[in-house]
């Protein structure tokens, strides 16, 4: 088995093939999406199922875990879940490359002992390349219905902050702030989600916050990158990180005002981070600059969530675009 984050381009494309999706797959398919987000979902299964063939794990009863960005398939009854890279892969200009990352980055902090769900251990974890999407495979957790309180999320974040601090291999600066933003812009032009006038008014919010970003010495390091509560789950009885695929190196601030957005007790993870990483804790006038940046992410990425799930996203989005531009 590959080592994480490392790939044998040779072994591990994936040459396309037809793959029908069985019909208990297709069952694991959830009710209530529209037509366009069940066609991703196929085509996401399909993915997974030939990734799991070819690495020798159960194809017969996937069972969808969530199809938002990407879709997470556990690979029942084995302890392995796919990552497919869907609607991500029309956000992201290479969705393979943000997967590799997070898989090194993963790899690393689980051999460090830090709070991460590991990267597959039966399994090369990828990514793979199937059917034209990236595909990562990751160690099962079950599912829990516990959420850490601020003190327990801002002592991971630390940990991983800690541990991640000599991970030797290459990360771009900021992605978040930077690459998904503007290519997530570039994905919603070319589908028409948006007019031209609130294409150029977002355009106009990324300079500043990049030329925000760019004042001021911070304490660097490797980020997470998406560091909010929602992203820690439950192992035994500790916690652990998911969704690092926005991991990047820039500064620590980034990770602490996401935390704090999402977080109610966001002064309490702050002290938690601190006491746990020995570093002051900022206060909300250094985290502001990254706030804006974080407010411009997660309103490009509602957008996209709303064109393929417009149910559910359209008036967040259009509740979010509103408030930028008026702003």
């Amino acid at each position: 088995m590959a080592a994480a984050g490392k790939t044998n381009k040779n072994r591990l494309v994936h040459q396309p093939r037809k793959v029908i999706v069985a019909a208990d797959a297709a069952g694991a398919i959830p009710a209530g999406l529209t037509d366009r987000a069940v066609q991703v979902v196929r085509a996401g299964l399909a993915a997974a199922i030939a990734v799991a063939s070819d690495q020798g794990l159960p194809t017969a009863g996937p069972r969808v875990l969530s199809c938002r960005g990407n879709l997470i398939v556990h690979l029942v009854p084995a302890p392995v879940v796919a990552r497919v890279a869907t609607l991500t892969g029309w956000t992201r200009a290479d969705p393979y490359r943000w997967l590799a990352r997070e898989v090194a980055v993963a790899g690393h902090l689980a051999k460090r002992g830090g709070p991460v769900v590991a990267p597959a251990s039966r399994a090369d974890p990828g990514p793979h390349r199937s059917h034209g999407l990236a595909v990562s495979l990751w160690d099962y957790v079950p599912p829990s219905e516990q959420r850490p309180r601020p003190e327990e999320t801002g002592e991971a974040l630390a940990q991983l902050h800690l541990a991640a601090a000599d991970f030797p291999g290459q990360l771009p600066d900021m992605s978040p702030a930077r690459e998904l933003i503007s290519e997530g812009l570039a994905a919603l032009e070319r589908e028409h989600v948006i007019t031209q006038q609130e294409l150029a008014a977002l355009q106009g919010r990324h300079s500043s916050v990049l030329v925000e970003l760019a004042t001021g010495n911070r304490s660097a390091g490797v980020l997470h990158g998406d560091a909010h509560p929602r992203n820690l789950i439950k192992i035994g009885a500790d916690w652990g990180w998911i969704d690092l695929e926005e991991s990047c190196r820039g500064p620590l601030n980034w990770d602490l005002a996401v935390l704090t957005c999402y977080s109610r007790g966001g002064q309490r993870a702050l002290a938690a981070y601190g006491a746990a990483t020995g570093m002051p804790t900022p206060d909300r006038q250094d985290l502001a600059p990254f706030t804006r940046a974080r407010e411009l992410e997660v309103t490009v990425w509602m957008l996209a969530m709303a064109h393929m799930y417009p149910a559910r996203y359209r008036g967040q989005a259009q509740r979010r675009m509103a408030a930028l531009v008026c702003s």
